[in-house]
C-alpha cells in the first residue's frame, strides 16, 4: 500500500495528485466521506486529468473531456471523437488514523 495522504489535509472538494505505479493519479474528496481516486491521464491522448472543482468533474484540457468524479465515467467528450475510455480507478482505504492509502 502507497500512502496518499492524511484526510485532515483533505477537504471536501478538493483533490490531491500522486504517483501510483509510475503513473500521475488524483485523489478527490468528493464529500466528507466519500473519496475518489484515478489514473489522472486521459484515456485518449494520455494527457493529464485535472479536478475542477466548480463543475465537479474531472478534466482533460487537451481536448475538454469531462469524466463524473463518482465513478470515472465519460460525462462529455468532443464531438470529434466517437468515443473515449473511461478513468482507470484506484481503490483506497483509509486507516483509523485518518491515512488514505492507495490499494
Amino acid at each position: 500500500m502507497e500512502k496518499i495522504t492524511n484526510l485532515k489535509y483533505l477537504q471536501p472538494g478538493e483533490a490531491v495528485k500522486f504517483e501510483y505505479k509510475g503513473e500521475k493519479a488524483i485523489l478527490v474528496r468528493t464529500t466528507e466521506e466519500q473519496l475518489a481516486a484515478y489514473v489522472a491521464i486521459c484515456p485518449h491522448e494520455h494527457e493529464g486529468v485535472e479536478w475542477d472543482k466548480e463543475l465537479h468533474k474531472l478534466l482533460c484540457e487537451c481536448h475538454m473531456s469531462l469524466f463524473n468524479v463518482d465513478d470515472g465515467t465519460v460525462y462529455k467528450h468532443s464531438s470529434i471523437f466517437d468515443h473515449i475510455d473511461n478513468l482507470t480507478p484506484i481503490d483506497v482505504e483509509v486507516d483509523d488514523d485518518q491515512n488514505v492509502y492507495a490499494v
